[in-house]
């Protein structure tokens, strides 16, 4: 939990020409950017101790339900200490250090949470605000290194694309370019779409979803993150909210595609009625939604034993499914057109 969350210099590339004269005032904006570093763990933080506490109330005698907010008290303390840790990479000729820093930390670290689980946590927050004030002291207040600008602005980076990775993972990213590719091995089921003008739409839409990765990888990754939520439910209500849940959110993430060639100048060329568009939307996403459906369904059914919640969950998946495209769809297509004028 203490490694979550990284110093967010917010920096970016043009910094480090424009910013460079003002290297010296540089300090005071790092003491901004730390404090807005500490608050993003927090919540994480308060989750996750909430989520152990039961646990460390079993294993241990002196830890209590009462005592929750001194533990998330102190190990916000602790990950103050390891911001400061992380700093030490910003400046030149400090990456030694900084390891030899990271290592007691981490073992300092532990000692005081053994403290506050096995003796008391009063003793083991007065060691964290100890250890986070003498860290400040040799890591910040002594600190006169000058700035190592591709390094500060390198970590911000990879900080960001961590981030933007893990919301990829959820939905679309502007940051995180999809890629064509040609997936020769989908075609046969592009042929499979009569060569007709009323379909044109439908397969521009096939074709878009198959070869690109910004659809067909969101729609794979949250078919595996709702499979694995249901594998897990044995219990019928949470797998029906669950399962609903993710063809909801599949279904609206790929509600975009009705717009992927609004800007084409062929298709604005070529006679074609708008009404055909929200039809081969309609016909894409019930096939998509509905394999979805069919996936839960099987897990589901071996999730769950009763064979009355079998059917009664896995026929909601499918009625889910026709109510998303036969009245949400129409209106969230009606309402994106309004918004553009169409």
């Amino acid at each position: 939990t203490l490694h979550l969350g990284h110093f967010a210099s917010l920096t970016q590339l043009p910094d480090a020409v424009f910013l460079l004269p003002k290297e010296r005032a540089m300090r005071q904006y790092l003491v901004q950017a730390f404090l807005y570093s500490c608050y993003l763990p927090f919540g994480l933080l308060i989750l996750t101790t909430a989520f152990s506490m039961p646990l460390v109330v079993v294993a241990s005698a002196k830890a209590t339900f009462q005592s929750t907010a001194f533990f998330i008290l102190l190990l916000w303390i602790l990950k103050a200490s390891h911001l400061f840790v992380q700093q030490l990479a910003f400046y030149q000729g400090m990456r030694p250090k900084r390891w030899q820093f990271y290592g007691l930390w981490l073992s300092s670290s532990a000692a005081i949470l053994a403290v506050s689980l096995f003796y008391t946590y009063l003793l083991g927050l007065a060691l964290a605000i100890v250890q986070v004030g003498s860290f400040y002291l040799f890591t910040w207040k002594k600190n006169t290194a000058r700035l190592d600008w591709e390094r500060l602005i390198q970590v911000e980076q990879s900080r960001l694309h961590r981030l933007y990775q893990f919301i990829h993972l959820f939905t679309d990213v502007p940051e995180m370019k999809g890629q064509v590719k040609r997936r020769k091995h989908f075609d046969i089921l592009l042929q499979k779409i009569p060569l007709r003008q009323e379909n044109t739409y439908l397969y521009l839409f096939a074709r878009h979803f198959l070869r690109g990765t910004e659809y067909s990888g969101l729609y794979l990754r949250l078919v595996v993150i709702g499979g694995l939520f249901l594998a897990f439910i044995n219990e019928i209500w949470f797998a029906l909210g669950i399962g609903a849940l993710f063809l909801y959110l599949i279904g609206f993430q790929l509600l975009p595609l009705g717009q992927q060639f609004r800007y084409t100048t062929t298709v604005l060329l070529y006679p074609l009625a708008t009404s055909q568009k929200e039809q081969a939307l309609k016909k894409l996403l019930t096939v998509l939604l509905f394999v979805v459906a069919a996936v839960f369904s099987v897990i589901v059914s071996l999730t769950l034993t009763n064979w009355s919640a079998k059917l009664l969950v896995s026929g909601s998946y499918f009625v889910f499914v026709g109510i998303f495209v036969q009245f949400y769809l129409p209106y969230r297509f009606a309402k994106t057109n309004k918004k553009l004028g169409i």
